[in-house]
């Protein structure tokens, strides 16, 4: 080896060894270890197959930790790199697709439905043609809630004579926007229809699917690649987590992937079917942290600001947001959850002092809700994240 090869071999060695001392250096063991035991304690006590978690701080992970199995009655264990489907978790992906459309000028926030869907202008019920594309996303168009049994199976029928998935989201825009709104207009009413009516919008405007979008402006600009749509994993081999739902004996079972109800349907997705794993999650989640500080890659400053800031009570446009009263401006709390039903999934981002904390479990009943909620505490109350 030549003498200025090897002095440069040695120069990127000690930049190699330096970076990976700072990596290194940013994790908490004392945290990893509270986090660990967070989770093993949250499954002792609430008896679910598998949770995960990771906790960000700054940019950088400074605690990850995963127990318990893939699926029940199987010894797969769940790893840190794993899928989850986030559920509802996926509102805030699609308006910030939707909010990169808007600054390309395709559509603008401002926009009524009767300019929109033109085509549908006249088929509506008068009271939805002066709804605007942001009232879709704050859920304060009038629109039912698309949550319980009956309604959704008025959504099968609705699309069941539509073998594509974009011809089954006009359908649904074409049905539900010409049937009377279920609540007063600029109300808050928690509805997956307007996000899956605004994601139709997209896909006319742009000719190409909700899920096209999606991978296009929001998971290949940050680098996200472990992702995907409806349960995750192979119905061959547990090569990812399963959902799981109570049997008869109200003993929780895994929902194989290929099962036909293992998730919503297809046409559902832009309100809450994408899967991902908790490190490409967090990708999407430090972008939206990093845009309250006006760093943010997706979007301009005053774009994260309109999805973050609240239309009605505390809900923006796919986030819970929380503001400090006392201190005009000051973005406390960016939050929302997400369950079809196997699956719950929950993200926080702190902003004051730069913590994001994302879990998931792979079942979605009480139990799961009440470990949810019992990890949050804990994490909360370790970190402090609001002094």
């Amino acid at each position: 080896m030549h003498g200025s090869q090897s002095k440069t071999s040695l120069i990127i060695l000690a930049a190699l060894v330096f970076w990976l001392g700072t990596k290194v250096a940013h994790a908490d063991d004392a945290l990893q270890d509270f986090l660990a035991e967070t989770l093993t304690a949250a499954s002792g006590k609430y008896n679910f197959p598998a949770v995960a978690a990771v906790i960000q701080i700054g940019g950088e992970v400074v605690a990850e930790a995963a127990h318990g199995v893939r699926a029940r009655d199987r010894q797969e264990a769940v790893t840190v790199d794993d899928r989850w489907h986030i559920g509802s978790n996926t509102k805030a992906l699609t308006a910030t697709m939707i909010a990169r459309l808007v600054e390309q000028d395709i559509i603008r926030f401002e926009d009524s439905l009767a300019e929109l869907l033109p085509t549908l202008a006249n088929e509506m019920d008068p009271a939805y043609r002066s709804i605007t594309l942001m009232q879709l996303l704050a859920n304060t168009a009038g629109l039912p809630a698309l949550t319980d049994g009956e309604e959704l199976s008025q959504f099968e029928t609705v699309i069941k004579s539509n073998p594509d998935v974009v011809a089954q989201r006009k359908a649904i825009a074409r049905y539900y926007l010409s049937e009377p709104p279920t609540s007063v207009a600029g109300s808050f009413a928690y509805s997956n229809l307007g996000f899956i009516i605004a994601a139709s919008i997209a896909e006319t405007r742009t000719n190409k699917s909700w899920e096209k979008l999606i991978s296009e402006y929001v998971f290949h600009p940050l680098g996200i690649n472990n992702a995907g749509f409806g349960a995750p994993g192979s119905a061959k081999i547990v090569n990812q987590p399963r959902g799981h739902r109570k049997n008869w004996w109200g003993r929780l079972k895994p929902v194989e992937p290929d099962d036909e109800h293992s998730d919503n349907f297809q046409a559902f997705g832009p309100a809450g079917t994408i899967n991902i794993s908790l490190k490409d999650w967090m990708r999407f989640a430090q972008d939206q942290l990093d845009g309250v500080h006006g760093r943010g890659k997706l979007l301009d400053a005053t774009t994260y600001r309109k999805l973050h800031t609240p239309v009605t009570g505390n809900y923006a446009l796919g986030w819970g947001a929380a503001y400090q009263p006392e201190e005009s401006g000051t973005l406390l709390l960016l939050t929302h959850s997400g369950s079809n039903g196997y699956w719950l999934a929950e993200i926080r981002i702190m902003p004051k002092r730069d913590i994001i904390v994302l879990s998931a479990i792979n079942s979605g009943d009480a139990a799961a809700d009440e470990a949810i909620k019992y990890i949050r505490r804990r994490i909360v109350e370790r970190l402090k994240p609001y002094e």
